[in-house]
């Protein structure tokens, strides 16, 4: 059995423009449009490929996630929207994981901060100084098992985002 890797991102920056908008419905503003894509493309040339992209279903989240899922030729109908990731705690998080399908190996999670933020730390036990927007953290994980996740099993971890790439 192979190893789990969880890709944990946060969507990119959104637009405040429209005030009348929900927090729910707030698109992509034109940086997190260019981000988006930028990080995708960053995955790809390390090698990334999910087998399972599961998104918050908030429009900024969903819009990230499919402008990534381009970058990595995933197919954009196979990404599972799970309204848990919205406003989500760790615990809540780390629960979705523990449900995931066995064979898949590579997950990616797109959601919101502080979730993504503090998930990346219960994971790592390390606290990244900042998780800002289209932050994508990589974590390879000492289990072959989602159901066995737990505090601190991330092995090795990366952090990267747009502006010190």
């Amino acid at each position: 059995m192979e190893k789990k890797t969880i890709i944990l991102v946060r969507h990119a920056k959104s637009s405040w423009a429209d005030e009348q908008l929900e927090d729910f419905e707030r698109p992509l503003n034109e940086r997190g449009l260019k981000d988006a894509p930028f990080m995708g493309q960053k995955l790809y040339e390390k090698g990334i490929s999910p087998d399972l992209i599961v998104s918050s279903p908030a429009f900024r989240a969903i819009s990230t996630a499919r402008r990534i899922a381009r970058e990595l030729a995933y197919d954009l109908r196979s990404i599972r929207c799970e309204s848990a990731i919205y406003e989500a705690s760790t615990n809540q998080l780390v629960e979705l994981i523990r449900q995931l399908p066995n064979d898949m190996n590579t997950i990616m999670l797109v959601g919101h901060n502080p979730g993504m933020h503090e998930l990346c730390y219960y994971l790592t036990l390390k606290l990244p100084e900042d998780f800002p927007t289209c932050a994508v953290a990589i974590l390879k994980l000492e289990t072959t098992q989602w159901k066995e996740v737990k505090q601190g099993a991330a092995i090795r971890y990366e952090l990267m985002f747009p502006r010190n790439l």
